[in-house]
């Protein structure tokens, strides 16, 4: 009987730690972008819905001041400017929602874009742009 119960735990432990990155995929101008956002990142972060009479859990404020101390460590980016910032839904998520935040920055010597997904309690994540490979 306690084998049964062994059994269960480790198929449901392992259920829960191989649970799959909630995908995100955007489309900036010419520029498809994508980022792997983990699960339980995204239960962590404050749920918010847009017609509730309270702001969203982290302002514009916090999301500039957010990306810019993720910038300052790497120096191809310490120098990059926003250059937009949108508030998105999260993917099969009904009641959580991110920032994606635009920053062009010049890296090796041309100007480029760089995108960052900030959830909402302020978690940067860095999304990867398409590889022209594979446009």
């Amino acid at each position: 009987m306690n084998f049964r119960w062994l059994l269960l735990f480790l198929i449901s432990f392992n259920v829960q730690a191989n649970r799959f990155p909630v995908e995100i995929i955007e489309h900036i101008d010419d520029m498809k972008v994508v980022a792997f956002i983990n699960e339980t990142d995204i239960e962590k972060s404050m749920q918010w819905s847009p017609f509730s009479d309270s702001p969203p859990p982290v302002s514009i404020n916090q999301v500039v001041a957010a990306v810019k101390k993720k910038i300052t460590s790497d120096a191809k980016l310490s120098e990059a400017t926003i250059t937009e910032i949108e508030l998105k839904s999260m993917p099969h998520h009904k009641k959580h929602w991110h920032y994606l935040v635009k920053l062009r920055a010049n890296i090796n010597g041309k100007s480029d874009n760089v995108v960052f997904i900030v959830l909402m309690d302020g978690k940067v994540i860095r999304a990867m742009k398409e590889p022209e490979a594979i446009k």
